[in-house]
């Protein structure tokens, strides 16, 4: 599903990915075969109980938790492949995803078409910039945004 974003991540050995995923998608395989394929650190951060290859490294996650990375890293590309578009924290979580984002790091949002508009004035308002749509599918968009330079604190 996120197969054609790949193009939009340079080919450096040492970039850093993560990706949130939840039970409704399976993009972590596509990933895996891509990281490796570039040499990239992945990290996935899973919302359910999903059985994962022991060879990734995988951490239990919530929204909730205070901290989205773990012992200080930053990524350069983030997938966020959960259904958010029902939550009542969905400011709280684009902050928290801009905060461990490496200046100029992209974060990649799997979205309903009926939740784009919403998400994307969300990541504005998160201080993300170069906002952009991408038509995926009938059912869904990818919003990719930026965060540049740690322009502002959030």
């Amino acid at each position: 599903m996120i197969k054609p974003l790949f193009d939009l991540i340079p080919n450096h050995p040492g970039i850093f990915i993560s990706i949130i995923e939840d039970e409704n998608f399976e993009c972590v395989n596509e990933l895996v075969q891509y990281s490796s394929s570039i040499k990239a650190s992945l990290h996935v951060k899973s919302l359910s109980d999903k059985n994962y290859p022991e060879s990734l490294h995988v951490d239990r996650f919530s929204f909730e938790q205070n901290r989205y990375n773990n012992h200080a890293v930053q990524y350069d590309f983030i997938f966020l492949c959960a259904n958010i578009d029902d939550r009542n924290d969905i400011l709280e979580i684009a902050n928290k995803i801009y905060r461990i984002l490496k200046n100029a790091g992209h974060v990649f949002v799997l979205s309903p078409k009926s939740f784009t508009c919403k998400l994307t004035q969300t990541l504005e308002e998160s201080n993300f910039v170069a906002l952009n749509t991408i038509d995926l599918n009938s059912q869904f968009d990818v919003v990719s945004a930026k965060k540049m330079h740690g322009w502002m604190r959030v």
